[in-house]
């Protein structure tokens, strides 16, 4: 019996083996489909897959699509489109592939939408590199606790921000992982099924490696089975290592602490991702190598950091016509 439209984008998002972050992201991207389909191009879901063509994708993605791209709001509604309609091309990739719909063409789809979309290179991500230091020094200056609990916080918080700062995972990555995941001889971690299905290792210094290992025995891992424990708990208490700590509660607690440290922009996990990034480039770390430390899928993804960074276009065009003082310092403008 021929599948609906409806039924046919249920069989798919069930057959998805995708993070539960990214299935979330293709359900949603799916749905804003269907519910174009059905109140745009009054096409009912519950009609016979036959019926649905490239022309109907193309139609979505030319109102995802902005105007034009000249503002930051532009921008990530630009960004936003390229995500929504990755899923629907996957979705008509996964009809043609398990002949539900041989009619279907991708390739057609794949001309019809690039017609559509104008020329779109993401501008490099604004990461103020100076900012996520301030937020590990101030996590770095944080006093001993005398309490058990509240130390094993701090310690805690410690470990998981030179993590994040050393290592560019994913913040769902990060919460994936357990202690045996993490080897403190190597310095090295080993990241399991990360976005696109991909297993990486990444690396991070001694002064994380000592962090782990402070909280980790604050936390009092002991005894069989320690391995499976999670490598950061959300409410750990001394000798009751507790559940894995969960995305929101990782940045909620990095939006705090910017705020804590006195960070006048907002910084998020996924900022010390960035961070990492561009501190790689900027010591002249290969490209591939880039790729490989933060999992990209594509080297395009990674030639966004490999441009001229904002802040070394600062300093040459500074060092040409002198350093930059905000109003009201330094030297009166027309000084001698």
């Amino acid at each position: 019996m021929q599948p609906t439209i409806a039924g046919a984008i249920e069989r798919f998002l069930d057959d998805l083996r995708l993070s539960p972050r990214s299935r979330s992201t293709y359900r949603i991207a799916v749905a804003k489909f269907l519910r174009h389909l059905t109140e745009v191009q009054g096409l009912d879901p519950e009609s016979p897959l036959e019926t649905l063509r490239e022309d109907h994708a193309v139609a979505f993605l030319r109102d995802l699509v902005p105007e034009d791209i000249k503002t930051p709001e532009q921008v990530s509604r630009m960004r936003t489109a390229q995500t929504t309609f990755a899923a629907v091309r996957k979705f008509y990739a996964y009809l043609v592939s398990f002949d539900l719909h041989p009619a279907l063409s991708t390739e057609k789809l794949k001309v019809r939408a690039a017609a559509v979309l104008p020329r779109f290179t993401p501008p490099p991500t604004d990461v103020r590199t100076e900012e996520l230091e301030r937020i590990v020094e101030y996590v770095r200056a944080l006093p001993p606790e005398a309490d058990p609990t509240r130390e094993l916080r701090r310690l805690k918080i410690r470990a998981l921000i030179l993590f994040l700062f050393r290592t560019g995972v994913r913040v769902s990555e990060l919460c994936a992982l357990r202690r045996q995941d993490i080897d403190l001889d190597s310095g090295t971690a080993r990241i399991y099924r990360a976005k696109g299905g991909k297993s990486r290792t990444v690396h991070f210094d001694s002064e994380t490696a000592e962090a782990l290992a402070a909280y980790w025995r604050a936390r009092g891992d002991a005894g069989r089975g320690v391995g499976l424990y999670p490598a950061f708990s959300g409410r750990d208490r001394p000798g009751q290592p507790g559940r894995a700590i969960s995305p929101r509660t990782v940045q909620a607690l990095v939006s705090r602490l910017g705020e804590e440290a006195g960070v006048e922009y907002p910084v998020t996990p996924h900022s010390f991702r960035h961070g990492l990034a561009t501190e790689l480039v900027r010591r002249r770390v290969r490209e591939s190598t880039v790729q490989a430390i933060l999992g990209h899928a594509s080297p395009v993804t990674t030639r966004i950091y490999v441009h001229l960074t904002a802040q070394e276009a600062a300093e040459e065009y500074h060092a040409a016509f002198g350093p930059y003082r905000r109003p009201g310092q330094g030297r009166r403008a027309g000084a001698p």
